[in-house]
Parts: C-alpha cells; structure tokens; sequence
C-alpha cells in the first residue's frame, strides 16, 4: 500500500471538514485510481471552481496510467481569479 497525502486549502477545506486526508493505494495505483477515490471522497475534480493538483501539475496533466509513487501529493484548493 502506498499513502497519498490529499490537502485541502482555503474554501476546499471548510467545504471538506478538514484540512488533509490520506488515501490508502494497493502499490500499481495509477492516476485515474486516485481520480475515482478523489470523487468518492467528493472532491469535484471537473468543476471550473476548484483545482486539484498532483505534485505540480493539474491532475488532468498526468496520464491517467501513470503509476502512482510513495510521495506523491494531491492539493485541491478554489480556482480563484484575479487582475
């Protein structure tokens, strides 16, 4: 098993009721394993007003076989615009 750290910033964490979840993988979980755990846990991963970062790049970047290593973090935190 490998842990992914999933941290929730500004609203998101309010929205979640806590500030970080750790998501237990079988060792081979790829990207979409953990796309489908992030929306059981009902992170809203294709919603204009939320992004939802894998290392350092947006999740949808990642190839969706990419296997997921020891290490590997997800921040998910409110789109937010300015100018």
């Amino acid at each position: 098993m490998i842990e992914i750290p999933v941290k929730f910033l500004g609203g998101m964490r309010e929205e979640m009721g806590t500030s970080l979840v750790t998501l237990l993988l079988p060792q081979g979980a790829t990207v979409d394993d953990l796309k489908t755990r992030l929306k059981a846990l009902g992170v809203p991963l294709h919603s204009e007003d939320t992004i939802v970062m894998l290392n350092d790049l947006g999740i949808d970047q990642w190839d969706s076989g990419r296997v997921l290593v020891q290490g590997d973090v997800v921040v998910v935190f409110p789109n937010i615009a300015g100018g």
